[in-house]
């Protein structure tokens, strides 16, 4: 999974099927955009059907963000290779696109009988395409694609606006933490992003990531019940910084032990102070 690839996806101003399916590509992908999930595992994580998914992919390789290659081992199909490049996005070709996704999905039926192309001539020697060596994804079953012709020639990179780096190091950190503790990615909008500018603004770009993480590890009564949403840390930063600072965690059960304790102390000075006006002290 590539939290940079994602963190940018995000962003984009995609329709929400294209959108879904992009980001369940950057989910198997490495920071280099390369990855190779079945047409299967794309569909049933997309809840789409083959045209549909078909549709998105010619989309994305006309507007530039997706290449794909055929891989082959012998005479046994593979499932594709694909390039993603975000920073190579043309919206203005998305207007030569005329069709509009499909409705359908597939059935539980579809999705058991996807065909395997092995229907090349005896004398074929197959192509076989390197797997990255650098966070590969895992690599899928041999499963049909259903898409079996060449890549198109690359579009002429287009570099858009990069975000500022201080504040997506702090959103990845974010991110990566709350996966880890809910095994699903946060919500990324236009909200949550002026939330992590802000932070980074009050505490500094050196601290917001560390600070980010540790929070998604605080047990707070508030955070748990908000399931760590991003504004409670932001409402909240002075009390998990300090926490972060102290190596501590100072949930409601232990604030009320605190009064306690500093209760019975208190009346512990008062009772001496009454002996000792007695002279019994």
């Amino acid at each position: 999974m590539s939290i940079k690839l994602m963190t940018k996806a995000w962003e984009m101003d995609l329709p929400q099927g294209k959108k879904l399916l992009l980001l369940a590509l950057c989910d198997h992908a490495n920071d280099d955009g390369i990855c190779y999930p079945s047409q299967e595992k794309l569909m049933k994580k997309c809840g789409i059907g083959q045209t549909t998914l078909t549709n998105h992919i010619k989309w994305f390789e006309q507007v530039g963000i997706l290449k794909r290659e055929r891989r082959q081992n012998g005479r046994s199909r593979k499932s594709d290779l694909y390039e993603i490049d975000l920073d190579a996005y043309e919206p203005s070709k998305s207007e030569a696109s005329n069709y509009e996704p499909s409705n359908y999905e597939a059935s539980d039926f579809e999705l058991k009988n996807l065909q395997i192309l092995n229907d090349e001539p005896s004398d074929f020697e197959g192509y076989f395409k390197e797997e990255p060596s650098i966070e590969p994804s895992i690599e899928p079953s041999i499963e049909g694609t259903g898409v079996a012709c060449a890549p198109s020639s690359p579009p002429p990179v287009k570099k858009s606006k990069q975000p500022n780096p201080d504040n997506v190091a702090c959103w990845e950190a974010y991110a990566r933490a709350y996966r880890t503790r809910y095994g699903v990615l946060p919500a990324s909008n236009q909200k949550t992003r002026g939330q992590v500018a802000t932070l980074v603004k009050y505490v500094g770009k050196d601290v917001a990531p560390a600070l980010a993480a540790f929070f998604l590890t605080h047990n707070g009564g508030w955070f748990v019940q908000c399931r760590h949403e991003f504004g409670c840390l932001l409402k909240s930063y002075q009390q998990v910084l300090t926490d972060m600072h102290r190596g501590e965690q100072m949930t409601q059960t232990k604030a009320r032990q605190t009064e306690q304790t500093q209760s019975n102390l208190e009346a512990a000075k008062g009772a001496l102070a009454i002996l000792k006006a007695k002279g019994l002290a």
